[in-house]
């Protein structure tokens, strides 16, 4: 839906009436609104334009106060009425159906011509067939598209207020920055990344404001499922607010800078402006580091000028490593992509602060003196939401001012950029990926292909078997050739890499430097995708790929008694759901002949050719049909009763994803608090409690104190307490099975009597580090626990502990990392600590099962390669249970 600009309707309905004839009156109308739209731009400011203040009621920043979403999307209507500056488009609605808005500010001579700057846009971004004299045309023609998120860290609660008064002053003001920004500029401003978000922090600010607990932080997630890591999904586009801002920069507005409007803790500087620090990624385009250097120092320039202390410049951990954030992902697709971060307040009230409250950085800023990326330091005082909100409407300001100062620079860049990368990829290996359509689990290969194309990375097929470089590529394989535009992007996300050990990366000392997150970014070994390099030059004839794959579902074989069912593929999971909801039954083989261990067995009767038919058509699945029922022995599945711990203390991102998974392949489960659990009676609602990745002491004695502000009221702060875990023992051994998540396998050990010990459990960093980064495994498939999965496997591995088993019991280890050479990709440190031991263990516990597995199967819904592993824990009830060790 488009609201269209106010002045531009006005002009064509009285363009419309004078070509109707209409009365002497009615002409003499028409002509005054032509004249009133052919009036200066000073003149055209002077039309009434509501001001915030006017319709919020209340000055935007102030103490205490907080416009909701609805009020904000209500006033980027009434602005879209009011200025020939503005337009205001709802381009979708968010996870929990809120409008998701992109608000475009120009010039009007620019709006008018919008479509034409996208496709010089767009264009500039993939200039293969174009003369370098041809894109400087272009580039001379062209607006700078600026693209600017804000609000999608919730509880960083400034800049969801500060866009109003942003696109308020840019509709209004009529001073030399203001027209060079609109004359050079197009921006695209997100104004709520995460609409639902803002709701959460409205109703959480009116509940408690003026009473103990106001400036407490929000109780549980702000995102419906991901909380803060809504914005590290900008690889795996899962949530649909990624979707939208995916089709908005990548498939329509083409921008060349992308800025992120962010805040962080408050105990150094008042505002991060960009460069990055070091390590940088190598795929990245030099330029995109030097005119990110040059946005950093227009927008420090501007707010040193305007007498804002605090301000710096590369330091901290914001590094220019991948990382899958929005930001974070745009440098290796030539677009200068960055992020500021703000000092926060409690919330929306201030804050009394002193210099001994502040402190130095481990990058590049020791201390609160002066420096060259840090002159004019804060040294203490009151610090408020107005100040955060007076800083960033300062900061976009001057990316835009420098963006539009430096219009054909940008412009010819992009292109340029677009060019080296075509280059470098028809020059240098890997010359292209192969993703072959055969697969483990084709399904998801055919999902990853779907993800880049989402992306709009060019994907190609075989359509014959050819040979390259020794590598046989067959027919309907998937191929990603390297020289096209988007060559950064492919590889960061393809190519294997270990993250740089250097003096960037290291304390002098020796500790590590944390990365700013995972180490691994690598899209096929989280999916568990077999994709291979090509390294020699690449000349077979291609096909082009031009809508997603979705591999053929099909029943194989003409027997009646029933179908088989692979276990290998993730989607095989869904079936078996959707077939025991219908009432239909399914068994798991345990050792069949001929099939893989843990293959599903659905008999013909309760469950008729026809669903089957349906099931394989709708989710690409081979099935096999049989005569007879297969021999060897199995076990039944019941239909799923899961159990899905949450807790509040902010919310646990993990169990947020964990959802969202659930959701995605139609599981069933419900959440279960602590009071539930320690009423007892666990075993009459639930087969299944899964406990996501915590700490043993938030389980059990809980965080009473956030780390800033004050604490939650008592009802946001309960935890399971001895009471809880005794009534989770109790499940167990009266047959149920629990599910331990990464860190939250601990309880096993310290609580349930299981003898493990998690053997990196006192280490420092220097002794071992794992930041994310992709270990490889070695599967044992004949067991439940890791039915489906190959022989030899990634996991991410994220500050996981590593279970052994020190003393006698009926524990099995069906995966366990290999003795040496662990590390595929990111980083490992003291791998002497882990190699050969256990990944997983599988725990008989009384009649009931407890699951450990130890690294994240499940991920920001991300590690595609091992959610069969939390399936098969899901269905572990009834299956053989391990032998003692």
């Amino acid at each position: 839906m488009l609201f269209t600009s106010s002045a531009v309707r006005v002009e064509g309905a009285a363009k419309a009436a004078l070509r109707g004839s209409p009365s002497r009156a009615g002409r003499l109308l028409a002509l005054a609104a032509i004249l009133a739209m052919n009036l200066g731009p000073e003149a055209q400011a002077q039309q009434a334009v509501t001001s915030p203040l006017e319709h919020y009621g209340f000055q935007l920043g102030a103490d205490g106060k907080y416009a909701s979403w609805e009020d904000n999307v209500a006033y980027y209507k009434m602005l879209d009425a009011q200025s020939d500056r503005v337009e205001t488009r709802v381009i979708g609605t968010s996870t929990l159906g809120k409008p998701f808005l992109a608000v475009i500010v120009s010039s009007p001579e620019n709006l008018a011509k919008a479509g034409r700057y996208k496709e010089i846009a767009r264009k500039l971004a993939d200039p293969r067939g174009l003369t370098v004299a041809e894109t400087d045309a272009l580039a001379t023609e062209g607006k700078v598209v600026v693209m600017v998120s804000t609000g999608q860290h919730s509880t960083e609660v400034a800049s969801s207020q500060v866009s109003p008064l942003l696109v308020h002053r840019l509709a209004t003001a009529n001073d030399e920055q203001t027209r060079t920004i609109l004359d050079n500029t197009i921006l695209v401003l997100i104004p709520s990344f995460n609409p639902d978000g803002q709701a959460m922090v409205k109703a959480w600010v009116d509940k408690t404001a003026g009473t103990p607990y106001q400036g407490s932080g929000v109780p549980d997630l702000y995102h419906p499922y991901a909380g803060h890591d809504n914005n590290r999904d900008a690889y795996m586009l899962n949530l649909q607010e990624s979707k939208l801002w995916t089709k908005l920069a990548y498939d329509e507005w083409f921008p060349q800078i992308y800025k992120d409007t962010h805040q962080m803790g408050n105990e150094g500087a008042r505002i991060f402006l960009p460069p990055k620090t070091d390590p940088v990624l190598p795929d990245v385009d030099p330029l995109v580091w030097r005119e990110m250097m040059l946005l950093g120092a227009g927008m420090a320039t501007n707010l040193d000028a305007a007498g804002v202390k605090g301000v710096e410049t590369q330091v901290g951990g914001y590094t220019g490593w991948q990382m899958p954030t929005f930001h974070g992902m745009t440098p290796s697709r030539n677009i200068i992509g960055y992020h500021t971060e703000s000092a926060s307040a409690q919330m929306i009230w201030p804050i009394e602060q002193t210099e001994k409250d502040l402190r130095g950085s481990d990058r590049g800023r020791p201390g609160l003196y002066p420096q060259v990326n840090f002159p004019n330091p804060w040294t203490g005082g009151t610090w408020r939401m107005g100040d955060i909100v007076r800083q960033q409407e300062i900061a976009i300001l001057g990316t835009l001012e420098t963006a539009a100062r430096h219009r054909e620079m940008f412009l010819k860049n992009m292109a340029l950029m677009a060019r080296r990368q075509v280059e470098r990829g028809a020059t240098q290996a890997p010359y292209a990926h192969v993703i072959p359509a055969k697969q483990h689990d084709a399904g998801t290969a055919a999902k990853l292909v779907s993800l880049l194309m989402e992306a709009k990375v060019e994907v190609q097929q075989a359509p014959q078997a050819f040979e390259v470089g020794g590598l046989k590529v067959e027919a309907g394989d998937y191929v990603i050739r390297s020289d096209q535009p988007l060559r950064g992007y492919i590889h960061s996300l393809l190519v294997p890499y270990i993250y740089p050990d250097n003096p960037w990366t290291r304390r002098a000392d020796g500790a590590p430097l944390r990365p700013k997150d995972f180490a691994s970014t690598n899209l096929g070994e989280l999916m568990g995708v077999d994709v291979v390099p090509v390294t020699v030059p690449l000349t077979a004839a291609l096909t082009p790929v031009t809508t997603p794959p979705k591999p053929t579902g099909q029943v194989a074989g003409s027997g009646s008694a029933g179908w088989l069912l692979t276990p290998s593929w993730n989607d095989s999971y869904r079936a078996v759901t959707q077939i025991l909801q219908a009432g239909g039954k399914v068994f798991r083989l345990t050792a069949p002949q001929g099939q893989e261990p843990g293959t599903f067995w659905i008999p013909a009767g309760a469950t008729k050719a026809a669903t089957i038919d349906k099931i394989a058509q709708d989710l690409g699945l081979p099935f096999q049909a049989v005569a007879a029922a297969p021999a060897g022995a199995n076990y039944a599945l019941k239909p799923l009763r899961v159990g899905l711990y949450h807790r509040y203390a902010g919310g646990n991102t993990d169990e947020g994803w964990t959802r969202w998974i659930f959701d995605n392949w139609q599981l069933p489960y419900k959440r279960i608090e602590a009071p539930a659990i320690q009423a007892g009676r666990l075993n009459a609602a639930y087969d299944v409690i899964i406990i996501p990745e915590d700490s043993v002491a938030t389980l059990v004695t809980g965080v009473t104190r956030r780390r800033e502000g004050p604490e939650l009221p008592p009802e946001y702060r309960l935890v399971l307490g001895d009471k809880g875990v005794e009534s989770l023992k109790t499940f167990a051994r009266n047959g149920g099975t629990v599910v331990f998540l990464g860190e939250a396998g601990a309880l096993a050990e310290e609580k349930f009597g299981v003898p493990v010990k998690n053997v990196v459990g006192g280490l420092s960093t220097k002794e071992f580090f794992a930041p994310g980064s992709m270990l490889r495994v070695n599967f044992d498939p004949s067991q439940p626990l890791t039915y489906g999965m190959p022989a030899e496997g990634l996991v991410l591995y994220s500050d996981s502990p590593t279970f052994d088993v020190t003393g006698p019991g009926a524990i099995s280890a069906p995966g366990r990392y290999p003795a040496a050479k662990l590390l595929k990709s990111g980083w490992l440190d003291g791998e002497k600590y882990i190699a050969g031991k256990p990944a997983l263990l599988d725990v008989a516990y009384g009649k009931g099962r407890l699951a450990l597995i130890a690294f994240g199967p499940q991920t920001r819904a991300e590690t595609h390669g091992t959610f069969k592993i939390l399936f098969n824990a899901m269905y572990l009830n009834g299956s053989p249970a391990p032998a003692g060790n």
